[in-house]
Formats: structure tokens, sequence, C-alpha cells
């Protein structure tokens, strides 16, 4: 969805900048962070030692020499020089890959333009430039450092250990690149935008003249940079006392060549090389005034750009309703927004000490003008928000009326405003109220625009709804502004406290919350739920769901509120009321569509919700799918509130609790049935009667079933666990086969078994939900032992199992004849899908796992011939990652064995497990889900993938698809070369996956020579095996695996 609103252009450059960003923060934040876990192992201090023996290059040995002499015996860093490599790797080389990879069809087109190239050299280099800040600036451990190679080590020594030129030739060179391509690509447009502006149509910059002119102020740039505070090697500055004057010429001049790119007349030269003198001395000093002085040359160009270019311009701006001004006018606005702005950040980086500091701070003056700063700011974009485009605006002939401001440039600023300010307060520069005050005007700024993003609304509803937005997002953050009552849980609360929390909590909070119902919180919820979007038909959340997130909000809110404002206890019947108030609120919203009066009369509903009806009859006034949540959630809140207590109640005379199996199988049947209920009619509600009722029923034993075995083994003692096995092995070896068939009786109408809708992906969807849930709640017992995981774990297998089935089911190999959405970012549905569903396979526990200090040892030799499930006594905190590895390879294996030697082989015949519609079984039929055809597949036009839509772009993605997997096939292809060329690709990736798995399970790794013979094996499958998406998916994962295995035994 974000490529196709961006555009492939626009997200090729993004994502590999947010990936280099985002690991670059990581970096910043840990890189030299301390250990928790003490000293290193041994093999990092060998690593260190060795290290050091190797130099790279003249100024790394002379930080070495001193390093050796002070350095310390241990290692207490929480990266150590091996992982750091590896991120360092990961961040020089990744980024440019990505976008390589997304951009590869548009930059080595024959007609690619200059800017293609531009785009990769500015991805490729910027996080190198990135790495370089980094490990120039200490943020990475110096052993981090030393392990580097030449390329990403060069310039980056200590300072105090004397860094040259040479090491800086390097890193000068590609951040030199980067401006180059940034300018080139970027600034040379602006410059001809600013110099039309700036001259009009007889001034525009030419792009060869603008060229030289960026390029000698980057240079010169570079050159005031290098030269500022250099020394010599006595510790004397380079030019003695014309020092500071040196470096303000080389300033200036860079100033000049910058402002002269943008043609302005020769007598507002000064104008440039001022604003940068007064930038210079203020980051330099950090001292107001020279904030003030930067603000008074923004102010004075401004001032002459408006008069110059705004003064006859007669197109007003409505700034807040009822009040309209000249362009001029609004345009001094925003100069004075920005000036106050300059200010603000000159408050921010101001030096210690000062006029009037200590008043500054007491009074929160920086917090303030920041507040006061979002209020102009959010004002100033509603305006633009509602004022369309002039009549002469090229922009104007789009379908429909275009602003002038878009609201994504709302979200941004309101995110951006949002991160400054609770890193303000996390730096302690503002306070806790200012920033609750600037979060809620900014979020609330999202929300109103979130609300109303059309034109043609007027513009004092937006300003009303962003009010009460902001009042409601103030209210609910405003507890975290007051101080903390510290009282012990046995001792009354101060009269005080008693007062702040029943004024809020009965009296402010609801009162906001009743008005803020209309403006913000009705269409909210109908956004969120799917009322109000562009359809004809769209329709108001109604009464029982806006009380449902209502009472949600308030429970919310409470809760947090007690939570901070107490922590060491009290407002015990508040925190209870609101923890119930919550429930009830999720379970009156999610179960709203089961109270009579709440669907729409009309065929077409449009509602989110009405898709859990099971109706028939569209007319009907009972939406019967919702009362499975509602029975769900009832047997929850019976459970909390005590009818349906799940744990052993005992008495006084200690007797055994008799009711609580009885207690179990309510709720189970109660909650089980109802999630069974809900995803059945989710599922399959369009189908006939006959295959839902089996196949409920069907689900509703194993849900109960499952409910029960779950519920008891998190609760049942370790010497009871016996009960628990019992209904395990039933509900494994004896109901889910025997129900699967039953299941398979009655055969869908309407889908295919594993298809989106069959009764075979709802079935096992279904058990996949309760074997997950039995293995979560087995996993977060406190008393463990061998039967406790083996259970856990083959729960864990059942559930990851029936997850992948239902994927393949519903999008297949490639996506051929699925409706919808088939690829993300040009991936099958069904890969990213194995790899996210992979993480499943994280809940397996093995014996070497830290046993809990009660746990419960069973060592009776009837117990130890007992089949505990599947007990992994090999696996430990260090392969754990070897089952997630093992099953996904295993999955894309056998789905491109599949597709070799089984797709298309008729299974019709066995109709009662693959239903009558029958699986391709010619070249011929392989492509009738493109063109149409329902002569032996059975599938509806509805299904065809050319009447979806008439994007030719996807049809020819799909028939391209449809063609390739054809030929891969035994049964599809019209050669026997196609289905052998795939099967050898499948035999090429065997050793580099056999390698990567054994490796990751016993921890030994193969021998270098091994690795690197096998791992071009996987490029040469991906080649042949482009036809089986899952073949190109495992040999890349055997080619990633083998890279960083070849990397690990490089380091070793």
């Amino acid at each position: 969805s974000y490529i196709s609103s961006w555009g492939l252009d626009t997200a090729a450059i993004i994502f590999p900048i947010l990936f280099a960003f985002h690991l670059s923060l990581g970096i910043f934040l840990v890189g030299a962070a301390p250990s928790m876990f003490g000293e290193c192992s041994v093999m990092d201090m060998k690593e260190k030692k060795s290290n050091y023996i190797n130099s790279d290059d003249e100024e790394d040995k002379h930080s070495k020499k001193k390093n050796k002499a002070g350095a310390s015996t241990t290692f207490t860093c929480a990266i150590s020089p091996r992982e750091g490599r590896v991120l360092s790797y990961l961040l020089v080389f990744i980024p440019g890959t990505i976008h390589l990879v997304m951009f590869r069809q548009r930059i080595f087109y024959s007609y690619a333009s200059w800017d293609d190239l531009y785009d990769f050299i500015f991805t490729a280099t910027l996080p190198y430039v990135l790495h370089y800040l980094l490990a120039s600036n200490g943020v990475i451990d110096e052993r981090w450092r030393s392990s580097l190679n030449s390329l990403l080590k060069s310039g980056t020594s200590p300072i105090e250990s004397g860094r040259t030129l040479r090491g800086a030739a390097v890193p000068m060179t590609i951040s030199f690149l980067s401006c180059i391509s940034i300018q080139q690509r970027y600034l040379v447009p602006a410059c001809a935008r600013l110099s039309y502006i700036i001259n009009g149509h007889d001034g525009i910059m030419s792009a060869s003249l603008a060229t030289l002119l960026l390029s000698l102020g980057t240079i010169f740039g570079y050159a005031t940079i290098w030269f500022f505070g250099r020394q010599n090697t006595d510790g004397q500055y380079l030019m003695g006392e014309y020092h500071e004057d040196i470096f303000q010429l080389l300033l200036g001049l860079s100033a000049v060549f910058f402002g002269l790119s943008c043609s302005p007349p020769w007598a507002a030269l000064p104008i440039p090389m001022l604003l940068a003198e007064s930038l210079a001395l203020w980051v330099i000093t950090k001292q107001l005034r020279y904030a003030f002085l930067t603000v008074f040359v923004f102010f004075t160009v401004c001032t002459i750009i408006i008069a110059y270019r705004l003064t006859f311009l007669t197109e007003t701006v409505e700034i807040i309703p009822g009040k309209q001004m000249v362009l001029r006018t609004f345009a001094r606005v925003s100069m004075l927004a920005t000036m106050w702005l300059i200010i603000i950040v000159g408050l921010v980086h101001r030096a210690p000490g000062g006029f009037g500091r200590n008043l500054m701070k007491k009074w929160d003056v920086t917090g303030v003008c920041f507040a006061v700063y979002g209020v102009v700011l959010s004002a100033m974009e509603f305006s633009l928000l509602r004022q369309p485009m002039p009549v002469y605006s090229r922009d104007n002939f789009e379908v429909g009326r275009v602003a002038v401001y878009s609201a994504s440039i709302v979200y941004g600023t309101g995110l951006l405003t949002l991160i400054i300010t609770w890193h303000l307060k996390a730096q302690k520069l503002i306070k806790g109220g200012s920033a609750v005050v600037t979060s809620a005007i900014a979020f609330g700024k999202m929300i109103a625009v979130l609300i109303e993003p059309n034109l043609d609304n007027s513009l004092s509803s937006l300003f009303l709804r962003w009010v009460v937005a902001s009042f409601l997002l103030m209210t609910i953050c405003s507890p975290y502004a007051l101080k903390p009552v510290h009282v012990k849980m046995s001792s009354q609360l101060p009269n005080n406290a008693a007062i702040v929390v029943v004024a809020y909590c009965a009296v402010i909070l609801p009162l906001i919350i009743f008005a803020s119902v209309r403006l913000v919180l009705e269409p909210l919820i109908g956004l969120l739920t799917g009322h109000n979007n562009t359809t004809y038909y769209a329709t108001s959340p109604k009464l029982s769901e806006i009380v449902g997130y209502s009472a949600a909000l308030w429970g919310v809110s409470v809760l947090s509120m007690v939570n901070h404002f107490l922590p060491n206890g009290g407002g015990e019947v508040w925190k209870r009321v609101s923890a119930l108030a919550f429930i009830m609120g999720t379970f009156v919203s999610f179960s709203a569509p089961a109270f009579p009066g709440s669907t729409p009369s009309w065929d077409e509903p449009s509602n989110l919700f009405l898709s859990v009806s099971s109706l028939d009859d569209a007319s009907s006034d009972v939406a019967t799918g919702g009362w499975g949540l509602v029975s769900a959630f009832l047997a929850v809140l019976l459970a909390l509130t005590g009818p349906l207590e799940l744990r052993e109640m005992k008495d006084a005379s200690g007797r055994k609790d008799s009711r609580q199996f009885l207690r179990l199988m309510i709720f189970g049947l109660m909650f089980g049935c109802g999630l069974a209920w809900f995803i059945v009619m989710q599922s399959m509600s369009k189908d006939i009667f006959i295959p839902i009722f089996v196949t409920t029923f069907s689900s509703m034993i194993m849900s109960t079933i499952g409910t029960v075995a779950a519920v008891m083994g998190y609760f049942l003692e370790t010497q009871e666990f016996g009960e628990v096995e019992q209904i395990a092995n039933v509900w494994t070896v004896v109901a889910f086969p025997v129900f699967f068939v039953i299941s398979s009786v009655s055969l869908s109408a309407h889908a295919h078994p594993f298809g989106i809708g069959g009764w075979a992906s709802t079935y096992l969807s279904v058990c996949g939900l309760f074997a997950g849930s039995f293995c979560v709640l087995v996993r977060l017992r406190k008393d463990k032992n061998s039967t406790t995981r083996g259970y856990g774990n083959m729960s864990c297998i059942i559930a990851w199992l029936c997850t992948i089935i239902v994927i393949y089911g519903r999008y297949g190999i490639a996506g051929v004849g699925v409706v919808g959405v088939t690829t993300v970012v040009g991936i099958p549905v069904s890969i990213l899908g194995t790899f996210i569903c992979s993480p499943i396979l994280l809940l397996l526990e093995g014996e070497g796992s830290r046993r809990s200090k009660h746990g419960y040892q069973i060592s009776s030799s009837k117990s130890k011939r007992r089949w505990h499930g599947l007990v992994l006594p090999n696996l430990t905190r260090r392969n754990w990652i070897a089952p997630l590895l093992a099953g996904t390879a295993c999955v894309f294996l056998t789905a491109s064995l599949y597709a070799i030697f089984l797709r298309g082989c008729g299974l019709s015949k066995f109709s009662f497990l693959f239903g009558t519609g029958d699986v391709i079984k010619n070249q011929e039929d392989v492509f009738s889900h493109i063109f149409g055809s329902q002569r032996t597949t059975g599938v509806g036009a509805l299904d065809d993938v050319a009447t979806m839509a008439q994007k030719s772009v996807v049809h020819t993605k799909t028939m391209i698809a449809a063609a390739r997997l054809s030929g891969s096939g035994i049964w599809t292809a019209k050669s026997i070369f196609g289905p052998l060329m795939h099967l050898l690709g499948v035999l090429a990736t065997l050793p580099s996956l056999h390698h990567l798995v054994k490796h990751s399970w016993y921890g030994k790794a193969p021998l270098f020579g091994k690795v690197a013979l096998v791992l071009p094996l996987n490029i040469l499958s991906i080649i042949i095996g482009k036809g089986i998406p899952t073949l190109v998916a495992a040999a890349t994962v055997g080619l990633i695996g083998g890279a960083m295995q070849l990397i690990t035994l490089m380091n070793h």
C-alpha cells in the first residue's frame, strides 16, 4: 500500500534511508553501552588481541600504542567486536542493495536518466556517512572500531591520537559524492525555482552554472569544516592569530557561492555571508544574541521577498473562521512563526548560564513558547488545507479541486512535533505540563485532519474538532503532569489526593468524554471500524459501539491515572471499576452487530462489523455471527467476576473442589464455541447450510476441548498434569483426524476446501488458534517439567502447521487464480506469510531451559515409559533459532516439490477431501484463472483475475506467474526440460540449507571450503528456478545464511 501511494521511485529511496537511520539510531543508543552480563567471553578477548596485532593505516598505529598501554583487561560493552562488524556491514551495504533490488529494472534501462544514477549514489553513500559519524565521534566501542576493515575505519581514530588528511581522504571523497548527488538531484531544481521567484522568467539560473556554483560552495564548505579548530603538532592553530580570520573568509566564500547559485542581485550578496556568519557563531558559542542576529537576517530576507513578489497579489486566505487576510499578510505571519521557531531553538541550544536562565527554567518559557508555536502552526496548516489552488496554477487542472497543502504534510509535522516534544522532555529542557499540552495539540491536529481531510468541509468544523480533540487528549494525559503520591496500601489516602482522584475520575474525565462524543469519538470510531468510508451507503456507528468505546476509553484513562498518581497502592476500587469498564466497553463495542437494530436496511452493507453476520437474508434484524463474540466476552467476564472461577476453590476444611471441571466445561462451551462460531461465520457465511452446519459442529467440539485443555494446562499443578495429558491426547490423536473427516463429508459449493471460505481452511484455523493458545498458556506456567514442555512443543508444531496450510491454501504458491492481493513489494503473500508465521516456532522449549524454582520432576518408572509429547532435550538458548530455520526451509522445499511433482496431477478423483473443483490438470488449463475459463476448474467469473479489475499490469504479472509456474511442473509443462531444471534447483539448495540448519542446531561451524563451494549453487537455483517462488525463497535463505556463515568463519 505504501508503494502504491508513494510510487516505486519514492519507495526505492525512502525504504533504504529509513533502514539506515533506524539502524544508525540503534547503534547510537547501544554502540558503547555497558553490558549487563559483565565481562566478555574468552573468544572476544582473543579476538580483541588479534585486532590489536593487525594495523590498517598510519593513524591507527598511534592510537593502538596508547590503547595497549592503558586498555583494561576486561571488555564490558553490550556489543562485541564480532557482532559490531556485522552491524557495520549491514548499515553500510544493505541500503544500497535494497535500492538496487527495488530499482534494478529502472536503473539498468536504456532510457534511464542521470537522476536515477544520482538517487543510487545518494542511497549508497549516505549510510557510509552515517557510519563515519558514529565511528569518528566515539559512539561505538574502540575495540569494535579497531576490528573494522580499512574502508570503514579510515579517518575514525580518536582525536587525541591524531587524525591525518590521508586517513580522512576516503570519507571526504564518499561524502563529497553524496553531496554532489543531492546537489544534482534536488538542489539544482531548487535553485532554478528560487531564481524564478527572485528574478521572474528572465533570470532563471541555468543548470550548468548552478552546478558549478554549488560545487564550489560545497568544496569551500568542506574546507571550512576541516579548517575549524585545526591545530598543528605543537597544539597551536595552523594560522596563528589569523586562524579565525581565514575561517571566516572560507565560510563567507562558501556562503557567497551558495547564494550566487540562486541568482540574486549583486547588492544582496552580503545577506548570505551575514546569515552564514551569524549561524556559525550561534552554533559555536550557543549564545542567544547570535540567535537573534540570525532571526534579524532571516527577517530582512523574507521582508524583501514578500515586498518584491507578493505586494500586488489580491488573493486572500481564511486564517481563522470568518477572518480573511491577503496573501502578503499571511506570508508575514509565516515569517514571524519561523522567527519564533528560531528563537525556540536558541532557547534549547543555549550555553550554560546566561541572563534569566533560572527564571526561564522555573516558568518553563521554552515549553510555553513551543506550545504557542504548535497552536500557530496548526492554525496556518488548517487554513492552507481549506485553501484551493489558484486558477492560474497548473496543479488546479487535476481531477477535482486541489488544496495548496497536503494532509500527509500535516501528519509529518505532527509526528515531528511529538518526537521533538518528548525528546525535550527526556532531556529535561521542558516540563511535563508543557509536553502534555504540546503533544495534545499536535495529536489533536492529526485527528481533526483524519476526520475531515476533504477540501469542501468548512474551516470552523475543522477548528472545532481540533480544539475538542486537543482538550480530550490533554485530559487523558494530564495526570502524568501530577506529582505521584507515595502511600502504603494499608494507610488512608490524604484528603487532597482523594479529592484529585474523585474529581478526575468521576467529574472531569466523564464530562470531557461526553462532550467529545459527537465531534471526535463518533467519526473517529466510524473511520476505525469502516463506517465512514467513501461509499454511497456509508453510515455512522451505532449507539452501542459509541457507548462501548467511550466506556473502554474511560476505563483505560482511569486505570493509567491511578497507577501513575498512586504508584505504591491505593484507589483499588477505582482500579477494579476501570478494569471492569474497559472489559465491558470492549465487549459491547465488538459485539454491537449482535444487538437488534444494528444492521442497516439496504442489501449491500459497508460496515466492517457486518462481516460478522452470517445472514442469508440481508433484511434480517440480527447479525447472528456477532453472538459468538457475545458468548466469548460473557465467558471472560464471568471468569473474572467469580461465577466461573477457573482455579480450584478450596474451602476451610480443605476438601477438593468437585465443581471445577463443571465450571471449566461451561467456560469452554461459552468461550470456545463462541470463537468457533465467529470464525466459521466470518469464513463460510455465504455457503449453503450443510457445509456450515458440519464445519461448525466439528469446530465447536475441537474449540471446547482445546479451551478446557489450555485452561487446565495453565492452572493445574504439575502433579495433576496427567489430566491435561489425557485431554490433549484425545484432542490430537482422536478428535482432530475424526472431525476433519467428518467436516469433509459435506463439501462446500462456493470455495475450494483449502481456500478462503473452505471447510478445511476454516477447520484448521480454529484448531490452529486453540493449539497455539494451549502452547502459550503452558509456556507461561511457573512449574514445568519435561511433560509440560513436550505437550507445549507438540501444540506449537500443530499451530504452526495449521497456519502454514491455511496460508498456502488461501494464496497458493504464486498467487495464480487468487482473488485479492497476492503480492507485497513483488513478493508472493504465501512467502511473506511463511516468514511472518515462523516466529511461532520460537515458542518451542527445550530441556536445557532454566527451570523454575518450584519445578516438579516426574521420576517414577511408569512415567518414564509414558509418552511426554515432543521433548527437545538439545534445544537451548544458543540454538533457539534452529527450529525456525529448519521449519521455513522445509516449507519452501515441500512447496517446491509439490509444484514440480503434484500440481496438476488431477486430484479431483479424491473429491471427499479436495472438493468437486479440480486442481489444474493440464498445461492449457493453467491459464483458466487469467482468461476466464470455467471448463475444468469450476471457478466462477467473479474469481477470474481478468474480471477483478481493468488493470493491465496486474493481468500481465499474473499471466507471467502462471506461465512460469506451468513450465515447472511435470503435469503442466509442455516439455520435461522445465521440471528437470527446477528439480535441479531444489537439489542445488539442499547443501547450503543443510549446513545452515546443522550449524544453527549443533553450533559447530562447517569448513570454510564447504560453505564457499556450495554457496554459488544458490545463485544457480535462483536463476533457473524463477518459475517457483518458494524455490527462489529457499535459495535466498541459503544464500544469505551461507554468506553470514562465511563472514563468521572469516572473523574466526
